[in-house]
């Protein structure tokens, strides 16, 4: 059951598909690694469970993938890093630390300059 009264589903995904164009912009590349898998979040006083179709992306020698958290307050977004392929395929990618869905664009741009270790 999805937690928050003040942003839906939708607006979330948005956001994530604004993530992933910033991290093209950064020089990113989207792969076909990564099978869907299932993102199950608990926070706010519910869970929220559904199949993720999120594209994973390679910035140099790593993998990346956007995801989220479901905190009481709002969701944040976090993205999943991985070195190797094959953490990607067992779906055991770490996460890097978490940002508030609802920063800007500039903000979030920050955010994945600093992951991706990009120069500003």
């Amino acid at each position: 059951m999805w937690p928050y009264k003040t942003i839906s589903r939708r607006q979330l995904e948005e956001k994530k598909n604004l993530v992933e164009r910033l991290l093209t912009r950064l020089g990113a590349v989207p792969t076909d690694l990564g099978p869907p898998h299932l993102v199950s979040s608990c926070g706010a006083g519910g869970k929220e469970t559904f199949l993720s179709r999120r594209t994973v992306y390679r910035f140099e020698d790593s993998f990346y993938r956007v995801d989220e958290l479901l905190f009481r307050e709002k969701p944040f977004l976090v993205m999943e890093c991985a070195s190797r392929e094959e953490e990607v395929q067992n779906n055991t990618m770490e996460d890097a630390d978490p940002f508030p869905w609802d920063l800007g664009e500039e903000e979030i741009l920050a955010e994945l300059r600093e992951l991706l270790e990009v120069d500003r």
